[in-house]
């Protein structure tokens, strides 16, 4: 991992609608190209959508950071047929067994 990425990672996550990488730039002080490469080498950061730019500039892309989810919780051990044998359903063990 490089130096700037949790810095872009948590600064992304304080910006949860996400910021261009000029916005990321000036508030990080960091050139605009190293933020960029940054950014494409880190693998929980997107681009959401993008922006229209003015004056015929092309549209500039909105980064997120993915937030990672909790983990999922260690299943239970399951529990043995406790179920009282008055209530246990005998299965035939062939088709002779039901008919007449």
């Amino acid at each position: 991992m490089k130096p700037s990425h949790p810095k872009i990672r948590q600064l992304l996550h304080q910006y949860q609608d996400g910021l261009t990488t000029k916005e990321i730039s000036e508030r990080l002080e960091k050139r605009h190209d190293t933020i960029y490469a940054a950014l494409q080498n880190m693998p929980d950061t997107y681009i959401d959508r993008w922006l229209e730019a003015k004056q015929q500039l092309p549209p500039q892309a909105v980064w997120c950071a993915v937030v990672p989810p909790e983990d999922c919780p260690k299943p239970r051990p399951k529990k043995t047929n406790d179920r009282p044998a008055e209530l246990r359903r005998v299965e035939p063990r062939n088709l002779s067994e039901i008919c007449c």
